[in-house]
């Protein structure tokens, strides 16, 4: 049976769902990947500066500018494990020596084959990664309910690798 690739098929029938999925951070302990909850804001946007052409005024030409990346917030149920991720979390990025270390973080979405075995089907490389707020859930003696923390990582660029091979944007 032929060997299929990193990433596997997905039926263009059907939208992927986004239930399976995990966060490695590059540059931190053994780049392992860490439950999360939810992962939100991968986004990019620019704007536009209006342009008027010269003697002609009935005319405006709109040109991008730099590109903009939104925050991406993720957020998980508290757990113990790996203090050098915590450590990084909570102390804004910034080590011990006082410099900002900035990481990659991957997010990538899974999905089941048809062996049931999970794969990868996209992938988004975050760049020049730092925490720009950790909070911690609110504890509450009336609710059984589990302790999240929220996490907001600043990025430069991402770039996304699908199915059909990577897209850059540039």
């Amino acid at each position: 049976m032929a060997q299929e690739n990193a990433f596997s098929q997905l039926s263009s029938n059907y939208p992927a769902l986004g239930y399976r999925f995990k966060v490695t951070f590059n540059g931190i302990a053994n780049n392992q990947s860490y439950p999360f909850q939810s992962v939100s804001m991968i986004s990019v946007s620019n704007k536009s500066t209006l342009i008027t052409d010269g003697g002609d005024h009935t005319r405006e030409y709109k040109l991008p500018t730099n590109n903009k990346y939104k925050d991406v917030k993720l957020v998980r149920g508290l757990m113990g494990g790996n203090t050098q991720l915590l450590k990084w979390l909570e102390n804004l990025g910034v080590d011990s020596s006082g410099r900002l270390k900035t990481i990659i973080v991957i997010v990538e979405l899974m999905d089941a084959n048809r062996l049931n075995q999970l794969n990868t089907i996209e992938k988004w490389s975050l760049y020049d990664c730092f925490p720009t707020s950790f909070t911690l859930g609110e504890f509450n003696s009336q609710k059984s309910s589990v302790v999240l923390e929220t996490v907001t990582l600043a990025y430069s660029k991402y770039e996304r690798e699908s199915v059909s091979g990577q897209l850059n944007y540039y």
